[in-house]
């Protein structure tokens, strides 16, 4: 008889923490915000509404796709601006388009999934890459359990400082930077690696989501968005003013500024911009979930009742609150448009991570902040550990009921 197959070992992960914490893990394959018109807002919020069924046009991931967070210049459009470009209709069933393997031909059975979320995965080797909707250019897959993202040199030194830092145990593993068909990438590990049909948010830190110089830039030519118009009174007829309407048409500092407000980010210190869970259900419709009863609700249908996991990431965002405190980055970094990625699978495997960095900037020699004092124009307070506070609360909260 022919001798037994020798299964390849399993790669090892870098990065692990000595702490203990589970190590660093992300999908095979995201999805990223599709170019459309953004899905409209509930005035309730708070609830997953996953009964209608989306059919998105698949796409091979040759050409890459780019996250609905991906910054490649600290003077870019606020991601929430942009969101007028990014977001997409995502709710429901998520259909997708079969792959074959390049090599050996055979149409593949299962894919993992992750809508409209600011990460990128690639699927393992022997399956095609398929991407669902989104701009192209920011992300390809990399060697197994890692991914590139389009090059920002913003980004790429905040990784080098943070691989040196306490939140190096709180981040993606940084791999340097590669090139791959003339352009360059930077390479992180691939966080939903040793899940299995993982569930996924998405939560937007900070009370602000754009820079200081992105707001005194939009002002100084300002000029009318009719699509920032039609964003607003989508969400909310009334929010115009009378002189907006006559012009059907806002600044875009104006439209960055309501946005903050509509949602949990200016009271809260973060929001919930995307959820995928298992069953490849998915939902990008909370812009309007805003108060702490509705944020609860959220996160109780997306841990669906299980204890053990709300105490997983309980412990994690406990510990992830300590390494700030005591982190030299952090005190010397406004950090704009960072996320923290839940995840979690059915087996109780769950973790959070600190996700993207392209607008997080180091502040003059010798500046630090709080991170939880209000913002005030010209103090640069981003609010991070005030979202913090309120994630922790919150889930607190939960375990009480």
């Amino acid at each position: 008889p022919p001798p037994p197959r020798q299964l390849p070992d399993r790669p090892k992960r870098g990065c692990r923490p000595p702490n203990g914490v589970l190590p660093p893990v992300i999908p095979r394959l995201t999805v990223t915000a599709e170019e459309s018109e953004e899905a409209q807002g509930s005035p309730q919020g708070g609830g997953l509404r996953t009964g209608s069924s989306l059919h998105l046009q698949s796409r091979r991931l040759s050409n890459s796709s780019v996250s609905s967070t991906g910054s490649s210049s600290l003077l870019e459009d606020s991601e929430d601006d942009v969101l007028s470009d990014t977001e997409c209709r995502s709710q429901g069933i998520v259909h997708l388009e079969h792959g074959e393997d390049t090599s050996q031909k055979k149409a593949w059975h299962t894919i993992k999934t992750m809508v409209n979320l600011p990460v990128i995965s690639p699927f393992k080797k022997r399956y095609s890459w398929v991407q669902l909707a989104g701009h192209t250019g920011s992300f390809k897959a990399a060697d197994s359990g890692k991914i590139l993202k389009r090059f920002s040199e913003n980004e790429k030194e905040c990784f080098e400082r943070l691989m040196k830092d306490p939140l190096r145990s709180c981040v993606p593993c940084f791999h340097g930077v590669v090139e791959r068909d003339g352009e360059s990438y930077i390479q992180l590990d691939d966080l939903l690696t040793d899940f299995e049909g993982p569930s996924v948010m998405d939560c937007k830190m900070g009370i602000r989501t754009y820079l200081e110089e992105e707001l005194a830039k939009a002002r100084e030519k300002p000029k009318l968005r009719k699509d920032m118009y039609k964003k607003m009174i989508e969400v909310d007829p009334l929010a115009p003013t009378a002189e907006e309407n006559a012009q059907h048409a806002v600044t875009k500092p104006r439209y960055m500024q309501w946005r903050e407000t509509i949602s949990s980010s200016a009271n809260l210190g973060f929001r919930i911009e995307g959820i995928k869970k298992a069953d490849g259900t998915c939902n990008t419709n909370f812009k309007t979930t805003k108060t702490q009863e509705q944020v609860l609700q959220v996160f109780v249908e997306f841990i669906e009742g299980n204890t053990t996991i709300l105490k997983k990431y309980l412990k994690r965002l406990q510990e992830i609150n300590v390494i700030l405190e005591s982190s030299d980055f952090f005190k010397r970094h406004e950090v704009v448009g960072s996320s923290l990625l839940f995840v979690h699978d059915g087996s109780g495997n769950a973790n959070v991570w600190l996700i993207d960095f392209g607008k997080t900037t180091l502040l003059p020699d010798g500046q630090t902040l709080d991170h939880r004092i209000p913002w005030q124009e010209g103090n640069r307070e981003d609010g991070y550990l005030l979202g913090l506070d309120n994630l922790i609360g919150i889930l607190e909260s939960i375990t009480e009921r």
